[in-house]
Parts: structure tokens; C-alpha cells; sequence
């Protein structure tokens, strides 16, 4: 059964009021100094006061009350919480106290919101913690397209997921897409994702142009995200085929733009990609006032102001 676009849209962007959250019993507020950065679910407060009660030195204080957790007073540097946070996740991941620890990613994800740090970075945390912290995070998703020589359509190169991935297997994606992890840039992540997943050359990938941002809260198993995604075009070549290098990519196809709208619309697309997808084709002239009678309602949920720091 087919959905609208704004169905797909409000599919990534699941939450409409994120203040009435952050004060629902649903949460608590993960907190650096005075700084939100996150919301974790109520549910999941108990194993993490456990874990952070084990250690020598507990790294977190549990404000119950005010629904609050946030760094102990030892924990004043980007350096020392790093270090504590890492301790603590790799005991709870032993301990399998929360199911997302299982799919360890081994990559670090920055926390922003200490303004007493050169880049703004309060934390970094494992990866795959950072739908439990409910912290903001970013990633970089590439537009491939091919320009007819002739008739100057566009085509659009789409990669299928590989059925291992632990999020959204066999789904439909970008031809290049990936978090921001590990204090890298946005353009050496371009680089190093659009090699690593499609084997784009560094040369080429570099000739991709940032076409601005979308930004959403979605609801996963973990619990609440935020999320702020770079998104770039990348006009290939007629005669390049990208080519699954890291085994995170099942197969690329190439189709028309109709095409991906109705795969889109089928909901065969990842979600934020479908998103992103459907911020290209506004931006191209494919989705106008005129032939999308949902047309404001869509752009309000792929831009959502996002009240947690960012770089």
C-alpha cells in the first residue's frame, strides 16, 4: 500500500513536541553542567545507576527528583568523562544491561555542549549507546545522481542494504551514507564513507556539494533521536558504477527519479534516507506547491529546530 510523502516524512519525524517530553515521566534529562544534551528513558535509569554506582569512582549523579542525570563534580574535562563513559559502557556491555551494547559499534560519537572545550565537545560515547543517551547526532547522506548526456535527466543511484546490518537490513539508501563519528569532519567523512561504501574514488567524492541540512526527531527501540543530517550531491559519471567495498551494501541500482518516489512512497527506503531523498527532489523541482498538496506540512518536518548543542 502506498503512503504520501508527508506520511514518509512524519515515519523519520515521529515527535511533535519535544519540551512536553523532556517533562514527561517517559524521561530523564541527561545534563552537562546545566546543559540538556539528552533524554534517556525512565525504564532505563536503574541499570545505568547500577553500572556508574559499581565503579571505584561513580562517574554519573542520579538527580531524582528532578529527573536528572548529569557528570559527577571529578568529571570536568572532555577527557576525564570520556574516559569514565568508557569504563562504565563496556561493564554495562558486559553485563548486557542494555540490548543495544550487543551491537557494539567500536566508534565514538561526540556529545556536544561544554563551551569551555575548543571544539564544543563535552563527551564521547560508543556508538550504539547513542539512542539510550537520546544525545543529538550527525551524519552525511549523498544524493548520487547522473545527468543524461542527451536529455539531461537525472537518474539516481540507490544502494541496497546488506541484510547483516542491525539497522533497517535489506532496506533502500543512499549510494553513500554515514554517521559522523570519531571527531572526523564533514568532508573527510564524504571521503572515507563514499570509499568505504561505494568505492568512490577520494577525487570525485570531493566534487559532492553540501545542499544544506535535514533535521528530525525519530523514536528508535533505544528510546528517543534526535538527528542533524548533512546532505550532499554527487554528480557521477555515465560510465561509473559504485561498487559495495565494506559489505554494508548489498548492490546499487540505478532508476529514474519516478521511480525512487514510488519505492519511496512504498516505504522501501530507510526512513531519514527517504527524507533526505525527498529534500533533493524539492530542491530540484520535483515536489512543488503545485503537484504536492502537503507541500509546507513536509518542509516543516524535515527541518525541525533541534534544542540540543551542535558543532
Amino acid at each position: 500500500m502506498k503512503s504520501s510523502l508527508l506520511e514518509i516524512v512524519q515515519w523519520c519525524n515521529c515527535i511533535t513536541d519535544f519540551g512536553a517530553i523532556a517533562d514527561s515521566p517517559s524521561y530523564w534529562q541527561f545534563l552537562v553542567g546545566t546543559q540538556l544534551v539528552g533524554l534517556i528513558r525512565t525504564d532505563e535509569v536503574p541499570s545505568l545507576r547500577a553500572a556508574s554506582d559499581g565503579q571505584a569512582l561513580p562517574p554519573l549523579e542520579f538527580r531524582d527528583c528532578e529527573r536528572q542525570v548529569t557528570f559527577a563534580a571529578w568529571c570536568d574535562s572532555r577527557a576525564k568523562r570520556t574516559d569514565a563513559m568508557a569504563k562504565l559502557l563496556a561493564q554495562m556491555r558486559h553485563e548486557a544491561s542494555w540490548a543495544s551494547l550487543a551491537k557494539w559499534r567500536d566508534e565514538l560519537y561526540p556529545i556536544y555542549g561544554d563551551p569551555s572545550d575548543p571544539k564544543g565537545i563535552a563527551v564521547f560515547i560508543e556508538r550504539a549507546s547513542a539512542g539510550n543517551f537520546g544525545v543529538r547526532t550527525f551524519g552525511v547522506h549523498i544524493n548520487g545522481i547522473v545527468r543524461n548526456a542527451e536529455t539531461g535527466e537525472l537518474s539516481m543511484w540507490v544502494a541496497r542494504r546488506s541484510a547483516t546490518k542491525s539497522m533497517w537490513p535489506g532496506y533502500l539508501d543512499q549510494v553513500v551514507a554515514g554517521g559522523m563519528g570519531n571527531g572526523i569532519g564533514l568532508t573527510e567523512t564524504v571521503v572515507k564513507e563514499c570509499y568505504e561504501e561505494g568505492g568512490i574514488p577520494a577525487e570525485l567524492a570531493r566534487t559532492a556539494t553540501c545542499s544544506g541540512t535535514i533535521q528530525y526527531y525519530t523514536k528508535t527501540d533505544q528510546g528517543l533521536q534526535p538527528e542533524t543530517q548533512f546532505v550532499y550531491d554527487l554528480e557521477l559519471p555515465n560510465d561509473f558504477v559504485p561498487r559495495p567495498q565494506d559489505g554494508e551494501v548489498q548492490e546499487f541500482n540505478l532508476w529514474p527519479i519516478p521511480e525512487v518516489i514510488e519505492r519511496i512512497k512504498l516505504k522501501q527506503f530507510k526512513p531519514n534516507s527517504a527524507v533526505c531523498i525527498v529534500d533533493f527532489l524539492i530542491r530540484r523541482g520535483f515536489i512543488t506547491p503545485e503537484n504536492e498538496p502537503d507541500y509546507l506540512e513536509i518542509i516543516d518536518n524535515i527541518h525541525v529546530k533541534l534544542p540540543l548543542p551542535g558543532f
